[in-house]
């Protein structure tokens, strides 16, 4: 495959045309390039073009969502140069490695976005020019995100912080690189909010914990899901000794970040530990920056979490009134 025409000016390719030098511009009418790959680039044969590079690798643990919104307006500015444009007034290819994963994956967010198409749609789009087209798992699901947040960024979507946590276990699976972002974001733990809709009091001091806005809802596993047992193996094996179905009630309570008691703990930079309560000094949870399971089985990440036969839930007065 050299270069193929996915939709008006729009074109996909591998990096052979960019290794071969070929002249793009007199063969296609390409005007822009967007390079999707790391590294150095020969930055003489775009000397004659627009272009920009996006340095990332075709790995499902990439942020791939982040670089969205610029690519977008990239293309965009490439094949419609004001507004008032119907029809394509330039050329533009999105080339990568192979031509495969992440070139197709930046088209199919422009023509998602831009075209309010599916991703079914999209992907279709892709793949009847360039039939082996196949954004990797990770890319798909981070497309089908960028749909559901409306094509923005959305840094309070628990999906999204879902994925930057579930990306960065794979890249260091000690934790230790998300232990470090989350604390650096939230800087020193933060107080506790007094506009509550309830809270969660230690059940033997009755000393505050938490409330309503510190904590992460979470869906309870499908049952067709892995998630939804518990499977034991043998030491050292993948033989199966028992499987058991996970709880259909959560056993603890997960926290979206620190608050300003877990301060002490936290500070001792361990990868897991247990929290007592402040006031009496009770155990009332844990936290493992790699992750655990609750009991519905839902995988947490990280699990900053107080266990619910340690607290009290109590519904604020004004909750009650309403």
């Amino acid at each position: 495959m050299l270069v193929k025409r996915i939709l008006g000016g729009l074109y996909l390719s591998s990096i052979d045309p960019i290794l071969k030098e070929i002249d793009l511009k007199s063969e296609y009418g390409i005007t822009h390039i967007l390079s999707v790959v790391p590294g150095t680039m020969k930055e003489s044969y775009f000397s004659d073009y627009e272009w920009k590079q996006i340095e990332i690798t075709d790995e499902e643990t990439t942020n791939v969502i982040q670089y969205f919104p610029e690519s977008y307006a990239f293309i965009e500015s490439a094949l419609f140069q004001n507004s008032n444009d119907k029809k394509h007034q330039s050329c533009v290819l999105v080339h990568c490695s192979q031509g495969v994963s992440r070139s197709a994956t930046f088209i199919i967010a422009y023509l998602m976005q831009k075209y309010h198409l599916s991703i079914d749609q999209a992907l279709h789009a892709v793949k009847r020019k360039c039939p082996g087209a196949e954004p990797n798992p990770g890319f798909m699901n981070q497309l089908k995100l960028y749909n559901e947040m409306g094509f923005k960024i959305d840094e309070s979507n628990q999906k999204y912080n879902e994925i930057l946590k579930s990306n960065s276990l794979k890249t260091d699976p000690t934790g230790r690189s998300l232990r470090d972002v989350i604390m650096e974001k939230s800087g020193s733990p933060k107080e506790l909010n007094e506009e509550l809709l309830y809270e969660l009091r230690c059940k033997r001091c009755r000393q505050i914990l938490a409330s309503s806005v510190h904590i992460e809802n979470h869906d309870i596993p499908e049952s067709d899901s892995r998630q939804s047992s518990f499977i034991k193996t043998a030491p050292n094996s993948r033989r199966i000794i028992s499987v058991e179905r996970a709880s259909l009630v959560c056993s603890h309570y997960f926290f979206k970040e620190p608050v300003k008691w877990m301060k002490q703990e936290l500070d001792k930079a361990e990868m897991e530990g247990k929290f007592q309560c402040p006031k009496c000094s009770s155990k009332v949870g844990g936290y493992s920056w790699r992750g655990s399971r609750c009991s519905c089985g839902k995988w947490m990440v990280p699990a900053i979490h107080l266990q619910e036969a340690k607290v009290d839930y109590i519904k604020r007065e004004s909750t009650l009134r309403n």
